[in-house]
């Protein structure tokens, strides 16, 4: 009888069947694997492949000296070995069936587990060897066919340029986008084929560079597309080591569409900082000019009163002439900075451009002489604009005259017209070929009293004037200019609506009862300049006014409480400390209060003044004037009764 424990040790993964086919007692590592076993059939522990039905002593006796696998039930072992007689019944003598030494961990076995003499081991561990040579070799392979086709993808579907150079700038690989964009095509094409003139410096000095050692340069390089576009590239130029020798492996990006853009924005920013620059300049100039004027108004008011008291034949009536001559020249200078800043009359109305421009040719060709050839063309027949006639030819006079400078020897001036009803604007541009501006000049062309013509030949404020102008009704004059290129203005305006707007009326106000002819004339001056209020005062009280002046609405409006009449006419200023003129008028007119107005103002707004003396018959003083502009403007009203 076979001694169990020497089985158990020497056969660790055996078992003997009784004939019953019942487990008389496993080897010790299978008794670990399945404890608590004998007694148990051997259909309850274990399947024999390719056996349908319970197993029997007949089909066990089939066996012998043939290969046997078994699968344990309820784990993931299989044993193959082989059964053989016992005189009690039978035998297994086996061993796991493992293909990878990997698998013992997965069984929860140990080398321990195996008897000594168990061929097993040995041959597993040669499997295993040469499985994991095997297995590195084709992982290896596998994961190199992988990454090449993942840098081949990388490469054919990059929207970026990539190429490869030689050191001679021969192209031995390229893209698609780089044969899309730039139509370069490897082995046929090289590096100066694509490079711009400005670009081929940049590229050298970055070949050089790579050459002397660097591992890779960055770039900003401009290229040109088989149409000879310009394509604008940014990227790395790396230095590479091959079988082959060294060559350049270029990493580039197109960034045509963003530089564009980041142009544009700059170009935004630039218009932004001077129509800034502009506004800031035109409300400073306003300011001064209309306190300019205030000074003016006095100083014409006072020059003008002391000439009235002298003898016409007196030598300082001429003196006083030369100083009413110099204030007036101020004067006009003061409006023509208010109108730069859009703080003068603002004259409404439309222009039909083509007809206008057509019809100011004769004024032109004598501006620009016999040596400047003069075109005018437009894109259509009639374009309708929101602009007054009078102002469009101001505009185009004052850019004529700036040409005519530029181009004493001669050249072109052409005047085109152009209308966009997409946009809703036309567009005029005034382009000659005279001798340009530099930037410095460029950036101050629209300030006031700025000049690059002598002192004698311009006063500085033409450009001003047509930048208010066109700011004023809602446009835009922007200029392009170079040295030795030309300048070039153009000018956009909105179109008129294609839908007459009805004329704006002022609101129905009570008209004013006609009062009976008074012996004596009364007359309130409101005006918050004391010298210039007192010279309007003594000025209307020489032609027989009894006059009652103010520095303020408060204070006229306690003047005119304590009158038991009304009087015959009101004199006021526009702005005043503590309110509107305007405004204190109407009110006089809706009480009955008043019917003559004279309106004093050399900055207000002239649309609501238009509409007030239009409606009521007042009558509009610009300051600043002379005394007797004032004087005959009183015996004109009151000739009107």
């Amino acid at each position: 009888m076979i001694d169990s424990q020497a089985f158990r040790k020497l056969f660790p993964f055996g078992f003997a069947l009784d004939t019953d086919l019942k487990i008389a007692f496993c080897g010790r590592s299978l008794d670990q694997l399945i404890p608590a076993s004998e007694g148990l059939k051997l259909s309850d522990r274990f399947s024999l492949q390719r056996q349908t039905g319970p197993p029997t002593a007949d089909t066990i006796t089939a066996l012998f000296d043939r290969p046997v696998q078994l699968s344990v039930k309820e784990t993931p072992l299989s044993l193959a070995g082989e059964f053989a007689p016992w005189k009690e019944g039978f035998l297994f003598l086996g061993s796991p069936k493992i293909d990878r030494l990997t698998e013992l961990s997965e069984l929860n076995l140990k080398i321990t587990d195996f008897s000594p003499h168990d061929g097993v081991m040995s041959s597993l561990f040669q499997v295993q060897k040469m499985e994991v040579m095997s297995s590195e070799a084709l992982m290896a392979a596998a994961e190199l066919a992988q990454q090449e086709r993942i840098y081949r993808q990388i490469v054919e579907e990059s929207n970026d340029i990539i190429l490869a150079l030689t050191q001679k700038g021969e192209i031995t690989l390229a893209n698609p986008a780089a044969t899309s964009l730039l139509g370069i095509s490897a082995g046929a094409s090289r590096a100066n084929d694509f490079l711009s003139k400005e670009s081929r410096a940049t590229w050298d000095d970055a070949a050089a560079a790579l050459a002397g050692g660097a591992l890779s340069v960055w770039v900003e390089l401009v290229l040109q597309d088989p149409r000879g576009h310009a394509v604008s590239v940014e990227g790395h130029l790396v230095r590479s080591v091959a079988d082959q020798g060294e060559s350049v492996l270029g990493f580039l990006r197109d960034v045509t569409a963003r530089k564009s853009a980041e142009h544009n924005l700059a170009a935004s920013n630039e218009q932004l900082r001077r129509a800034q620059k502009m506004e800031a300049v035109g409300r400073f100039a306003g300011g001064i000019a209309h306190d300019f004027n205030n000074v003016l108004g006095v100083v014409i008011g006072a020059a003008s009163a002391l000439q009235e008291d002298l003898p016409r034949h007196d030598p300082r009536s001429a003196d006083l002439e030369v100083i009413l001559a110099s204030a007036e020249k101020g004067a006009a200078l003061a409006h023509q900075i208010l109108q730069f800043g859009q703080r003068n009359r603002t004259i409404g109305g439309t222009t039909e451009l083509v007809a206008q421009a057509d019809s100011l040719r004769p004024i032109l060709d004598r501006i620009v002489g016999p040596n400047i050839e003069l075109i005018i063309r437009s894109s259509a027949d009639r374009i309708h604009v929101e602009l007054d006639a009078i102002q469009f030819e101001q505009v185009l006079l004052n850019l004529t005259v700036n040409a005519e400078y530029a181009m004493a020897e001669g050249g072109r001036l052409t005047i085109e017209i152009e209308a966009d009803p997409h946009r809703n604007q036309a567009t005029v541009r005034v382009r000659d070929s005279g001798l340009g501006m530099e930037p410095d000049i460029l950036d101050r062309i629209f300030e006031p009293l700025y000049s690059t013509k002598p002192s004698e030949d311009g006063s500085g404020m033409g450009l001003s004037i047509v930048y208010g102008i066109i700011s004023e009704a809602g446009g835009r004059i922007e200029v392009d200019s170079k040295p030795n290129l030309g300048t070039c203005f153009t000018i956009t305006l909105p179109l008129c609506s294609k839908h007459e707007e009805a004329e704006q009326t002022i609101s129905a106000i009570p008209s004013p009862a006609s009062q009976t002819h008074r012996a004596s004339r009364t007359a309130i001056v409101i005006e918050d300049q004391v010298a210039l209020l007192r010279l309007t005062t003594r000025a209307l009280e020489e032609i027989g006014l009894e006059v009652e002046s103010f520095a303020s609405i408060t204070d006229a409006r306690a003047g005119l409480l304590a009158r038991t009449t009304p009087p015959e006419i009101l004199v006021t200023d526009v702005a005043l400390p503590d309110g509107n003129g305007l405004d204190l008028a109407e009110e006089l007119v809706r009480k009955d209060r008043i019917e003559k107005v004279i309106i004093m103002t050399g900055n207000a707004d002239f649309d609501r003044i238009d509409r007030l003396t239009s409606h009521f018959g007042w009558a509009l003083l610009m300051k600043p004037f002379r005394l007797n502009q004032l004087t005959k403007l009183v015996h004109r009203l009151f000739e009107e009764e």
